[in-house]
């Protein structure tokens, strides 16, 4: 008896920080405006190979092949968990230098007019 609600009590805690974590980074990228975050928000360079970009930008409205973060292309566009616009960027396509850097991530919405979006996020650079 013991052991079965040790495993629940568990199993409730695994869930609720699952539960929460994805509330809780749904709501970092919020707004009707094109938003973004980069992971890792601190970016040292002698260890990180590749940067992740979550945006509130619904996937399907994008042209996968259109979107660039400062000018580098992607090395993976994919649709998160919350249907948004997610992409892995290799840092060394980036050109950062250490200090205060400024992430731009633009594209092309699908349609007939191709319109444009950007999205920016500053990052710290060691």
């Amino acid at each position: 008896m013991r052991r079965a609600l040790c495993v629940c009590v568990a199993a409730c805690v695994v869930v609720g920080l699952g539960v929460g974590s994805m509330a809780l980074a749904n709501m970092a990228v919020k707004g009707n405006d094109p938003g973004m975050m980069v992971s890792p928000h601190t970016i040292v360079l002698a260890k990180v190979s590749a940067v992740t970009v979550h945006t509130n930008i619904p996937a399907g409205s994008v042209v996968s092949d259109s979107v660039t973060l400062n000018g580098a292309t992607p090395l993976a566009v994919w649709a998160d968990d919350c249907g948004h616009l997610a992409a892995r960027f290799a840092v060394a396509d980036l050109d950062l230098v250490p200090g205060d850097a400024v992430l731009v991530l633009s594209g092309t919405y699908t349609g007939e007019t191709a319109e444009t979006f950007s999205a920016e996020d500053a990052v710290k650079v060691k």
